[in-house]
């Protein structure tokens, strides 16, 4: 059975170099492609308007554009139409320009045949699917089809400047199930997970087309309800989705009742900006759930005193401070190939003096969400480039340590200048401090984020993108900031060993990582499986259990001093 050709659009002005592609074509004999033309820009235009386009072979230099312009003009008109450069010009610096601006290859004309032609057309089809692939896996939960916590705060800027724009209210609600984790502990997490995509399912139908419905993680999901009159029409679909929720869920043999809680806040009545209206909404879900659930209830003000807790405990974080409660431990990272440790990630801890040691899990969110998160986060700093300077000192081999770098600490200009300052006083090499960067840090404000990362950058310091894959997946930003290398979440890590589509992504991933000349280094492996299927992915690096727990700095000390090849955790606690 014969397949339809596909439709290539060549756009050169030169006669003789469009006859050779058609030459190429014609010998090659395989039909796959047939071919359109066009000599310039503006005709290329008038075909891509009026034609189904696959790929696009294209020469930089054209009567209405030139050089890299030529490329951007041309993927601004076709944005989703893969690339390939079919260039005069034999220049390296040109041909990664070409690919950070959205070419997919880049073809020298005198150094080109048939069969590479047709390889490049085809993967460059085969690259530019897998990329919108994975940008609908990166911006919607694998497992409810909604939109994820990436694209919520996406859509959620751009309905707030709606709104703005044209002086209309907008309405999020925050819903949390109040039943989830018996369910789940009772009759396990696959039937957890059926009634996720239940509630998200009816969650769709309570709402219009052209409002928007995310899960935020676990059990808690956003409304994000447009062009409304005033409260009440928020309180109507809230009230809509009370009911639907109320209703028992059937799934498998089970009869299933749960019930949700609701919080609303209204802009712009109760906040002007994307965070106090999530942190608005937040504090009336959990009004909701302190008066019994089931309910739904709107922001005021006064609930801030019902936050006592929060409260409580960032006072207590200050004192920790004071008091030098906070501690290090270290995660050696390890190249996958030799099984050396090639860096250590620095992971902050709080030695409670009540409740003993705690991981950041019980502590984080109220930090991050208050300054003293600045104050911290240059201590961490300070104290990991202290201890790197103690271990090149004792002439133990460099390697990298990994700091993590919150959301506050790259809003502020001067955060440059504080690591210059901190490399100087400790006296740390600058080529051996790796700050890790978090997709979500970089939403608010990409531009101040680049500025700072760019200064940064600057000094010496390397920067990851950490916690890839994680729901904010987006290869936009590996484009644009000077990262050094891609750190997988260990939610990525674990599904590249148990899912077809873990795996793509995984080695989508790494693939372009390499593109773009970084690092690929994969987080929470925990099994032998699981680095095995790194290795076959050909990940650089690893870090996990498998290897080695998070240990306190004297452990870690002994570990470099044993030398720097580490096999499964067994052999660690030995």
């Amino acid at each position: 059975m014969k397949t339809e050709s596909l439709n290539l659009l060549l756009i050169e002005d030169n006669p003789g170099d469009v006859r050779l592609v058609q030459e190429i074509l014609t010998m090659e004999g395989t039909g796959k492609f047939s071919m359109t033309t066009a000599d310039c820009l503006e005709n290329a235009q008038v075909i891509l308007e009026h034609q189904k386009v696959e790929v696009i072979l294209l020469d930089l230099q054209l009567p209405d554009g030139n050089g890299l312009d030529t490329l951007l003009k041309i993927h601004a008109i076709a944005p989703g139409v893969p690339i390939v450069v079919l260039s005069n010009i034999s220049d390296e610096r040109l041909a990664v320009q070409s690919v950070q601006r959205g070419a997919q290859d880049f073809l020298v004309k005198n150094h080109v045949n048939g069969h590479m032609l047709l390889r490049s057309l085809s993967y460059a089809i085969e690259r530019k699917y897998m990329e919108e692939r994975l940008h609908d896996l990166a911006h919607h939960d694998s497992l409810t089809g909604l939109a994820n916590r990436k694209l919520f705060y996406d859509n959620l800027k751009t309905a707030l400047a709606s709104a703005r724009r044209h002086e209309r209210p907008l309405a999020l609600l925050l819903l949390d199930l109040d039943e989830f984790k018996p369910i789940n502990d009772t009759y396990g997490h696959h039937t957890g997970d059926q009634l996720l995509q239940e509630v998200a399912r009816r969650l769709r139908e309570c709402v219009r087309e052209t409002d928007s419905v995310a899960r935020m993680g676990g059990d808690e999901f956003t409304v994000t309800l447009t062009d409304i009159r005033d409260s009440n029409d928020a309180a109507a679909v809230a009230r809509k989705i009370l009911d639907q929720i109320e209703q028992p869920f059937h799934i498998g043999a089970h009869r299933l009742e749960v019930h949700a809680s609701i919080g609303i806040s209204l802009f712009p009545d109760d906040a002007d900006h994307m965070e106090d209206l999530v942190h608005n909404a937040d504090i009336a879900m959990y009004r909701a759930k302190g008066d019994g659930g089931n309910t739904c209830r709107f922001y005021s003000p006064e609930m801030h005193a019902r936050a006592g807790t929060s409260w409580a405990l960032e006072e207590q974080l200050q004192q920790a401070l004071a008091s030098n409660e906070f501690f290090i431990h270290y995660q050696p990272q390890v190249n996958i190939s030799s099984g050396r440790i090639i860096g250590m990630e620095s992971l902050l801890r709080w030695q409670h003096p009540q409740r003993g040691p705690l991981l950041p899990a019980e502590f984080i969110g109220v930090l991050e969400g208050s300054t003293l998160a600045l104050e911290v986060g240059e201590w961490v700093l300070r104290h990991v480039c202290t201890q790197g300077s103690i271990w090149c000192k004792m002439g133990l081999p460099a390697l990298t340590l990994s700091v993590n770098v919150s959301h506050r600490q790259l809003m502020q200009e001067d955060f440059a200048e504080t690591v210059a300052a901190i490399l100087e006083d400790t006296g740390f090499d600058p080529q051996n401090l790796e700050l890790d960067v978090s997709e979500r840090a970089l939403w608010e404000d990409e531009d101040r984020a680049l500025k700072v990362l760019n200064d940064t950058n600057r000094l010496g310091v390397r920067l990851a993108l950490d916690n890839f894959g994680s729901g904010r997946a987006s290869f936009h930003f590996l484009r644009k900031f000077p990262f050094h290398s891609i750190k997988l979440d260990r939610s990525l890590t674990q599904e590249a060993s148990s899912t077809p589509d873990g795996a793509d992504l995984a080695r989508a991933v790494i693939q372009v990582a390499h593109v773009f000349r970084m690092k690929g280094l994969a987080g929470g492996v925990e099994t032998a499986s699981q680095l095995s299927v790194m290795r076959n992915l050909a990940c650089d690096d690893a870090q996990g259990y498998f290897y080695c727990l998070p240990v306190p700095t004297d452990v870690a000390t002994d570990l470099l001093m044993r030398g720097q090849h580490l096999g499964p955790v067994a052999a660690v606690a030995q």
